[in-house]
């Protein structure tokens, strides 16, 4: 792997992983809603300053096409998904929830390969079989 990427994914994770924390500590006494609007609209306050600086130009360009699409996956995954994300997080342990949730890859990997035509290697097909373990042994020792 190479040394920027590693970096770069070492400090994704670790930023997520503080903010699953975060979450659930933060949803003790607000409904899933409420804690999604503050969270987003936070977010937004970041995004908004970060492309104003950075690529005003780029956005402004975007084409209708490329704008809908973003915004679909917005509406998807950024409020539906994270919705029930922060719904299950309120009300179940974050060492659950966290990981089930993280397990879409699987949901993407079949849609790519599905209607983006990318290849299932072996490495793609395994680590897919792994993820399905995972998630067999998180249900079986979470009931």
């Amino acid at each position: 792997m190479d040394w920027k990427v590693f970096v770069i994914w070492f400090f994704t994770i670790t930023l997520w992983g503080i903010s699953s924390i975060l979450e659930k500590v933060g949803l003790k006494n607000i409904s899933p809603l409420s804690g999604l609007f503050i969270r987003t609209a936070f977010a937004l306050f970041g995004l908004t300053i970060a492309v104003f600086l950075l690529e005003k130009e780029k956005v402004l360009n975007l084409q209708f096409k490329e704008a809908l699409i973003l915004s679909s996956s917005g509406i998807l995954g950024g409020f539906l998904g994270m919705l029930g994300y922060f719904s299950l997080l309120k009300t179940k342990e974050a060492s659950l929830v966290v990981p089930l949730t993280a397990s879409y890859p699987l949901v993407s990997t079949l849609l790519a390969v599905i209607f983006l035509k990318e290849s299932l290697t072996i490495y793609k097909f395994l680590g897919t079989i792994l993820i399905i373990a995972g998630l067999f042994l998180l249900f079986k020792g979470s009931s």
